[in-house]
């Protein structure tokens, strides 16, 4: 049985009862309550049925939290190391699309780097970057921060300019995450891969992340930083966002260079059942560099010839 299916709204006389054993038994409390399947329940004036009947004690009503909250649009999360139940009322799961016709200010991404946080007791991925025109910063992605639920409607928003997506300021997250996020655990391959809870899918993902970190083709070499690979809702396909850098030499000179990438990665299936495997497959590789020189010398040809 789930550890939810047995955590009760039992306020602080059964608060400490949600695992038997687990707490020392002086602050453990037996206490006799009974379990009513004629009761009714209706919310929003719609009858529902849970999974389990009414518990009641000292005349007091009281159903399944996990359960409840899932038909309320609360975020409930127990948290067995600190012995911590969350509560998270849900602002604004569906928030409305930016304007496509705004204009923000924009900066180029500087050190981005992906982790996972944790915010009222969530663990959240999150993407951070730094503003390559100056020392302000750090930003963090739009879209990572309305996962956690925050609204962030009337907050400044800046685009950057080689992913093209809309990031907020660690000052104005701050307006609505009060004292902010904390790591939510030591990140030892420096990326996050947000989204897959196959382990199986993870690791292939991993494996060909640590396949591809250096390489040689002809008279170059290459090295490839991982940024984050973040999963395509509903497919086997994931974003890569990865920072390459090159050398070598050329017509007898040498060359460094060093450029932003996003691939698109598909994981193809072989097998089935016990046997089934995966290998990953490029769909496509973007020079995120290349295409913002392209754009920004078409802006200007554009502006030069009206």
């Amino acid at each position: 049985m789930k550890r939810w299916k047995r955590v009760l709204i039992m306020g602080a006389v059964l608060g400490g009862t949600f695992t038997a054993g687990v707490y020392a038994e002086d602050v453990l409390q037996r206490v006799e309550a009974y379990l009513r399947p004629d009761f009714s329940i209706v919310l929003d004036g719609k009858a529902i049925q849970l999974e389990g009947p009414t518990l009641v004690y000292q005349d007091k009503s009281y159903l399944p939290l996990k359960e409840l909250g899932n038909m309320l649009g609360v975020n409930i999360l127990w948290k067995g190391d600190n012995k911590t139940i969350y509560i998270n009322s849900r602002i604004n799961p569906e928030q409305p699309a930016e304007d496509a016709n705004t204009t923000y200010e924009e900066f180029t991404l500087r050190s981005p780097s992906s982790q996972m946080v944790t915010y009222l007791g969530s663990d959240y991925p999150l993407l951070t970057v730094y503003a390559a025109e100056g020392s302000t910063g750090p930003y963090y992605r739009l879209s990572d921060i309305r996962r956690m639920g925050i609204d962030t409607e009337g907050l400044k928003k800046s685009k950057e300019k080689l992913t093209g997506e809309l990031y907020v300021s660690d000052g104005e997250a701050r307006k609505r995450w009060g004292k902010g996020v904390t790591p939510s655990r030591t990140n030892r391959d420096n990326y996050v891969i947000a989204g897959e809870l196959n382990s199986d899918k993870t690791a292939k993902l991993k494996d060909y992340v640590k396949s591809t970190a250096s390489f040689k083709i002809k008279d170059f070499s290459y090295t490839t930083r991982p940024i984050m690979i973040e999963k395509i809702d509903g497919e086997n396909r994931y974003e890569y966002l990865v920072y390459q850098t090159m050398y070598g030499r050329g017509n007898g000179y040498s060359i460094t260079q060093s450029h932003y990438f996003r691939a698109i990665l598909r994981l193809d299936t072989s097998g089935f059942g016990d046997n089934l495997t995966y290998t990953v497959n490029v769909e496509s590789r973007t020079d995120l560099n290349d295409e913002l020189e392209k754009k920004e010398n078409q802006k200007a040809e554009d502006s030069a010839n009206p």
